[in-house]
């Protein structure tokens, strides 16, 4: 089978999880890797086995077919967007920019260049999630009620003190809502469908040395007419699994991390007890609420996998430009109501 030849842009913490789930792709390998720290780059290369660049214009130039963007969010189309002109297809960590505007500019170069953009929302890849979107399409929940999202993590002094651009609106975007939860708030939306109307309260009630904040509430409205909230912090200590809790007139699912700890409906379906069953235990796939790098690469590993099929066969993407761009919109609506 032939591999895709990837190349990564930056070495921090998150590339490290991309490097391991790359080397368990059939279909993709890492062949290459970029950091303005030169020392970075080539210690990274050396563990994970590939070649390391001293420019950006020389990893452009190579053989790489795609890019994994690993670099603080807030320069994710500074060099996302030079990568999509010289035509390596992209796979972009969450969140695609820090502002729309910014994203909007990425995903339309991506479109104008005819480029494969991913966005890393590696949580829609889980068995537990498909398994609740198919509930969704099959209109089981009835009339949609409420949709609840909460990140209730925690996150050290040291995390922010060791990498400064955490906890800045020009690189991180934002705080707990826009850094931790948006891979919830990316659930809500792939459940629950748009939302019209938001509004909430934001705190920095631990970490007071960081520009944004480290606890948000948001109470929203979505476009089907069923009410939502999103509660997300990194000052939780120990910290807890992520949730998600959709209910409806007929039936209501909770999911914690990546297992499904309730799944109700009024009519009973066949498939349901086994649904419970393999739900119940999950797949490991999720983590970090007290550990930042206690994060499961099997999702990176699906997400990249269906990146390179797409590429080799044309197939369709879970995550295109558009749908990544949705999670960031809420959020930055969410800033932006409460500024």
């Amino acid at each position: 089978m032939r591999k895709v030849k990837f190349g990564i842009i930056g070495t921090g913490a998150i590339a490290q999880i991309h490097a391991k789930a790359l080397s368990l792709c059939d279909n993709a390998e890492l062949v290459l890797v970029y950091d303005k720290i030169t020392e970075r780059a080539a210690a990274f290369a050396k563990q994970h086995g590939c070649r390391a660049v001293t420019s950006y214009e020389e990893f452009l130039a190579s053989e790489i077919e795609a890019v994994t963007i690993a670099t603080p969010s807030g320069l994710h189309g500074e060099v996302a967007i030079p990568a999509a002109r010289a035509g390596k297809h992209i796979l972009c960590e969450k969140p695609l920019e820090v502002t729309v505007s910014k994203t909007n500019e990425l995903v339309r170069a991506c479109e104008s260049s005819n480029i494969r953009l991913s966005a890393v929302f590696q949580s829609r890849f889980s068995r537990s999630v498909q398994m609740i979107r198919q509930a969704v399409d099959e209109g089981r929940f009835g009339q949609p009620v409420l949709a609840a999202a909460s990140v209730r993590w925690f996150r050290t002094s040291e995390y922010y003190g060791n990498a400064t651009w955490r906890g800045t609106w020009a690189l991180d975007g934002g705080g707990a809502l826009m850094n931790q939860g948006i891979h919830t708030v990316d659930l809500l939306l792939y459940f629950n469908g748009d939302v019209s109307e938001v509004t909430g309260r934001t705190a920095r009630l631990l970490h007071k040395n960081i520009e944004v904040e480290d606890t948000v509430v948001a109470i929203l409205k979505f476009k089907n007419n069923s009410l939502g909230t999103v509660e997300a912090s990194t000052a939780c200590a120990p910290g807890f699994p992520r949730r998600v809790e959709l209910s409806g007139t007929d039936g209501s699912v909770l999911l914690e991390d990546d297992r499904i700890t309730r799944w109700q409906f009024k009519k009973e379906l066949p498939g349901d007890d086994e649904i419970r069953r393999l739900g119940a235990t999950g797949e490991g796939m999720y983590g970090g609420s007290g550990d930042p790098s206690a994060i499961s690469y099997e999702g990176h590993r699906r997400q990249i996998t269906e990146l390179a099929d797409a590429i080799l066969n044309a197939h369709h993407l879970t995550t295109p430009g558009a749908e990544g761009k949705r999670a960031v919109e809420l959020i930055c609506a969410v800033y932006e109501r409460i500024a």
